[in-house]
């Protein structure tokens, strides 16, 4: 085998308890939101540059209160910036862990097409010589044949 980004195992037994692991933090985190893509995408978003400022505005909030309009909810903006700081550091970690296991999905996934590229190399040239393995060679010819191109199609274009 030509390829091999990733060699490692995980068992049934591991992958079911990570997966009991994610449930228990879903658990934990009930509110996390179910907006859509179109919802997120007018939100403001808080990159690095806007951290200092929203602290500096807590420390406004909590030390000139007299300030705010009557109708500012001091209280809500309190347990949001408290949230905020709170899941920061789990958002972090959660970012790291997916950009991980995104790498690593795409990773074996590769060494596992390339070798399965190799068997059917193997398949094709013995299909004629072993038993039964001609029927399996046109079942993954399939996988390899390209639609044909009504030429109906390609003369109204």
């Amino acid at each position: 085998m030509a390829q091999n980004l990733i060699s490692a195992t995980l068992s049934a037994t591991e992958a079911t308890e990570v997966l009991q692991s994610l449930n228990a933090v879903k658990t934990k985190m009930p509110f996390l939101s179910a907006l859509q893509k179109t919802d997120v995408s007018g939100l403001f978003k808080v990159g690095n540059a806007y951290l200092p400022f929203i602290d500096k505005i807590y420390q406004v909030v909590v030390t000139h209160p007299e300030i705010l309009p009557a109708i500012f909810d001091k209280d809500e903006f309190l347990r949001d910036y408290e949230l905020f700081k709170v899941i920061q550091p789990i958002y972090n970690q959660i970012n790291e862990l997916a950009e991980g296991m995104q790498k690593t999905y795409t990773a074996v996934g590769s060494d596992t097409l390339v070798a399965a590229l190799e068997v059917y190399a193997s398949v094709k040239q013995s299909k004629d010589k072993v038993p039964g393995l001609s029927v399996v060679s046109d079942e993954l010819a399939v996988f390899f044949k390209k639609a044909k191109v009504k030429s109906d199609t390609i003369a109204a274009k």
